[in-house]
């Protein structure tokens, strides 16, 4: 083989090499997402491992488990922007499936607590989201926002905040619009119907990984009232007291060196001697 020949072979191999990692990557980088401890405490637990405190954002892969206690909130945002907002005392299993088409699938299983979906519009056509429970399997629409809450006895709520969420419990399937809820027990035993949701709090749906999503705080107790402002105390203002005008000063009159003059007002004609 000639020079030539062994150059194009190496740029050959090493094409396939860049080729064969990118698409490693890319695979690695669709089956992962980042996770971001908002408040402790927050844990992860990979496959067949002891879960560990999360202090700093993390990478977390197919087989997982995010858990919150009773003050914990932890988010997981995905490559495409779609979150999950994992509330107080919420545990929470990822796992990525891929398709025959080469898309990827999004399988939660949420096994207590609270936790909200946002999933954004740029999911494609071959990708979904699904939430599963112990007795429901919920996919969640591109653009639909939701939240899933799951008591200790394993009875599941979903509610959808906007867009549609098509949940399916006891071989029957429903979708759930904006506004509306179901709710399944842990057996599934009771067929989900669609009833107005409940009166709940309304955190900031998070959104993307950027702007962390803020939660609301609970109603302030009746009790808490609050207060009446007290006016300031105002000095009296003192009204000045009336002064009497100053009398005019006399002016005297003046006299003449030789006595009152004869031509002053008010004075007797002069006296004429008779003739």
């Amino acid at each position: 083989m000639g020079v030539v020949g062994r150059v194009w072979v190496c740029i050959g191999v090493g094409g396939a090499l860049v080729l064969s990692l990118f698409l490693m990557s890319s695979s690695a980088s669709a089956q992962s997402a980042l996770l971001d401890a908002l408040s402790t405490r927050v844990t992860l637990a990979h496959p067949d491992s002891v879960a560990s405190l999360v202090a700093v954002e993390q990478i977390i892969r197919s087989g997982d488990t995010v858990a919150t206690d009773q003050t914990g909130r932890a988010v997981v945002t995905y490559r495409d922007g779609s979150t999950a907002l994992l509330e107080e005392n919420s545990s929470l299993t990822i796992e990525f499936v891929q398709t025959s088409a080469g898309d990827y699938v999004v399988r939660m299983r949420q096994t207590l607590g609270r936790v909200w979906y946002a999933v954004t519009r740029a999911v494609t056509l071959g990708s979904r989201y699904e939430v599963r429970s112990a007795g429901t399997a919920s996919v969640i629409r591109a653009g639909s926002d939701s939240y899933v809450t799951v008591s200790p006895t394993g009875e599941t709520t979903v509610v959808t905040i906007s867009g549609t969420v098509d949940t399916t419990a006891n071989g029957v399937a429903v979708s759930v619009p904006a506004g509306y809820s179901t709710t399944v027990s842990a057996a599934g035993a009771a067929s989900p119907q669609n009833i107005p949701a409940p009166s709940t709090p309304t955190p900031t749906a998070p959104t993307n990984a950027f702007v962390p999503p803020v939660s609301t705080l609970p109603p302030a107790p009746s009790s808490a009232l609050t207060k009446s402002k007290t006016p300031s105390p105002t000095l009296p203002i003192a009204t000045p007291r009336p002064t009497a005008a100053p009398a005019p000063a006399s002016t005297p009159q003046l006299k003449d060196k030789f006595g009152p003059r004869k031509d002053a007002p008010g004075q007797p004609p002069p006296k004429t001697a008779p003739l």
